[in-house]
């Protein structure tokens, strides 16, 4: 019964009411911090940075309550400033709290260096890959006469003989000696009319040719261009050697196409078949 007399005391009741007003506070203010911490409501939209210098998008950053964070690219861009932002995440209009980051990938300060790859006496296959799978373009083959048939007997950079030993920007264009065999093989001139360039391109690689003089029309779309003639022209026979130029005038212009090539196609198309 004294229980009961506790709980109906005005010393119960009054304990009672400060402690529902000290919950009532602490909720509150656990809700003031929260919305704080969070910024609830407050959204930023993250600015366009590509094509700033890094100082000019961390200023940028910085006047609207953002924060960087500064990636390397892996690629160099000689097209685009040094130390200028190539690409931004999130992208640009995104929605973000403020103090939220932003990863910037700068273009670097130069090219990276890189190891040139092994290439002597190495199949000329196996030297492409191995020269593109470290970031080197490929540029002229050479044939010589050489027991090696279409193995790698040099490789050079500007005129410049490389080894292994030598380190280069990525993107370097490097060119090959590669052996003939010792049959002076000749091999028939590709038909490339009314091909793009990169197909073309990848069919003289396979034969073992050289891309010589190559003209584009006047206002030439190059994404859509093709050859609409060739020196030489194309042959069924055997008439030129490994290493041969040949020389190629593109456009997008199909009246300019010869009109006896649909022929002329035809009939490299089927003897290709026969064989």
């Amino acid at each position: 019964m004294s229980f009961l007399k506790f709980l109906a005391s005005r010393v119960f009741l009054y304990q009672l009411l400060i402690l529902v007003i000290v919950a009532i506070v602490a909720v509150y203010g656990f809700l003031k911090w929260a919305d704080f911490y969070t910024m609830h409501g407050r959204e930023i939209n993250v600015p366009d940075l590509k094509g700033y210098s890094l100082s000019e998008a961390e200023h940028l950053l910085e006047k609207t309550e953002l924060k960087s964070v500064v990636l390397d690219s892996s690629e160099y861009y000689p097209d685009k400033p040094i130390l200028s932002v190539i690409s931004q995440f999130p992208a640009a209009g995104a929605t973000v709290k403020p103090g939220k980051e932003i990863k910037l990938t700068i273009n670097p300060s130069g090219p990276r260096m890189v190891r040139v790859p092994n290439l002597i006496e190495r199949s000329r296959r196996r030297a492409i890959y191995d020269l593109e799978s470290k970031g080197f373009r490929l540029g002229r083959i050479s044939y010589v006469p050489y027991i090696g048939k279409d193995m790698v007997i040099a490789a050079q950079h500007n005129g410049r003989e490389l080894s292994s030993n030598d380190y280069l920007p990525k993107g370097s264009v490097i060119d090959l000696t590669v052996g003939l065999g010792l049959d002076n093989e000749l091999i028939e001139v590709p038909f490339l009319l009314g091909k793009p360039l990169a197909v073309i391109k990848n069919i003289l690689l396979t034969k073992g040719l050289n891309l010589g003089f190559t003209a584009f029309d006047y206002s030439t779309d190059t994404s859509k261009a093709f050859v609409y003639r060739q020196e030489p022209m194309p042959t069924l026979e055997k008439t030129i050697m490994k290493g041969s130029e040949i020389s190629i005038w593109l456009t997008s212009d199909y009246t300019k196409m010869p009109v006896d090539s649909l022929t002329y196609f035809g009939t490299i198309e089927s003897d290709e078949d026969e064989e």
